[in-house]
């Protein structure tokens, strides 16, 4: 009968390099958001952002963007949070993040802070898909519906 030995020893190797990367993978993770997704960071980012941006574009990319689909019409079935009224809900919904940090977060990281009784569906990727300039205008643009 043939020993197992060197069986068990790679299945034991295998798991205990899965484990450190897995280990690794989650703390880079973690660090990255720590780093990233801070008040400090968010201030910092929102300020230079808002600096020249303009409402009027901000609404024509809403509209580019569909994102009325789910924000306005979208809303009324529970879609997605409505745009009416977003710029003064925005002022408390995630202390101590002001209306503007808070719309900037849940456009970058929209995952970040879900509102009770919606899922999480808006795209992950507006960060890749909008340059600095046209997160900096929508928000204005949000920030005018009170």
């Amino acid at each position: 009968m043939t020993s197992r030995w060197p069986l068990y020893i790679a299945a034991a190797l295998l798991l205990i390099v899965t484990i450190v990367c897995v280990a690794v993978f989650a703390a880079a993770t973690f660090n990255e958001d720590t780093d990233t997704n801070t008040q400090e960071h968010y201030t910092e980012q929102v300020t230079a952002l808002l600096a020249n941006a303009d409402p009027v574009r901000g609404e024509a990319l809403i509209d580019e963007a569909t994102c009325a689909a789910c924000h306005v019409s979208g809303a009324e079935i529970g879609i997605a949070p409505s745009f009416e009224g977003v710029a003064t809900r925005a002022e408390t919904r995630r202390p101590p993040l002001n209306a503007a940090e808070y719309l900037y977060e849940s456009i970058i990281h929209p995952t970040a802070f879900i509102v009770e009784d919606y899922t999480g569906s808006m795209p992950q990727n507006f960060a890749e898909r909008l340059t600095g300039e046209q997160i900096g205008d929508i928000i204005a643009y949000l920030l005018t519906l009170k």
